[in-house]
């Protein structure tokens, strides 16, 4: 993979960014929580036939910078905006993993005619769940522990809660070490960010314009009734077995059928 640099938004942000293939639709993918644009590469190497693909690092993780204190899901949108406007992007179908889900909600609901489609990877799967006062608290701990020690508890909570007994230690080793090796400013904020923001999921989500599209691990469940309740122009699930938070590199062949599969329905 081979990394390129772009300056936007009155160069205050640098996005680094991968290319592979031509074709008249572009698929752009944008990483979760903490990763980065590489966690997409079986997936750059495999469409790249057939689409122009593009993988994005967003600002603050991986390579790419931005002069702001703002770490919100708004402006990682605007973000995401600014870059398929200066490249000229056309037929564009956004994937978010994880966090990006709510950047690719923010997207989709600013209806921008470029934007032909939405694929979520592992995520909008607690829709209308009711949390525990016992959950709340074990929430309400958990990120106060984010706040004091980042570089131990991001690691920890990851071996809690992402990963699936079959997960390679590869796998878990990489994610924990990019987690650790995050700025802990800026992982702590998004967190909270996209915390804050998912409240509003359900609502959102019934200004949708476009179909959802989920490709979701079912080691843990998606709740499809709060879906159904609340996804107007439909949603279509995608599930993936035996894998962990990350399975476009936990299952890489699996994942690309899939994600293939959903491309030629929105196409």
């Amino acid at each position: 993979m081979t990394a390129k640099q772009i300056a936007l938004r009155d160069k205050q942000v640098e996005i680094n960014y991968y290319q592979h293939g031509q074709g008249d639709t572009t698929l752009l993918f944008i990483h979760g929580w903490c990763i980065n644009a590489t966690y997409w590469k079986s997936q750059l190497n495999y469409l790249s036939e057939n689409y122009s693909v593009y993988a994005i690092d967003l600002p603050g993780f991986g390579n790419s910078k931005a002069g702001r204190s703002n770490w919100t899901i708004e402006e990682y949108a605007y973000d995401v905006t600014a870059f398929i406007e200066e490249m000229k992007l056309k037929k564009v179908v956004v994937i978010g993993h994880s966090m990006a889900g709510e950047i690719m909600l923010h997207l989709a609901l600013s209806n921008n005619p470029k934007i032909i489609g939405i694929v979520g990877i592992d995520n909008f799967k607690l829709i209308d769940v009711e949390f525990s006062p016992e959950q709340l608290k074990q929430f309400d701990e958990f990120f106060s522990m984010l706040k004091k020690d980042f570089k131990n508890s991001a690691p920890a909570y990851a071996d809690l809660a992402l990963f699936h007994p079959s997960t390679s230690e590869e796998v878990k080793d990489r994610v924990k070490s990019d987690f650790a090796n995050s700025d802990s400013l800026i992982g702590y904020e998004t967190c909270m960010k996209q915390m804050q923001y998912a409240l509003m999921d359900a609502q959102r989500l019934e200004q949708l314009n476009y179909k959802l599209y989920l490709i979701n691990s079912d080691a843990t469940p998606t709740n499809e009734a709060g879906l159904k309740l609340h996804c107007k122009n439909s949603f279509q699930i995608e599930a993936i077995s035996a894998t962990g938070h990350y399975p476009m590199i936990e299952k890489p062949r699996e994942f690309n059928l899939l994600l293939e599969k959903v491309l030629k329905e929105i196409n």
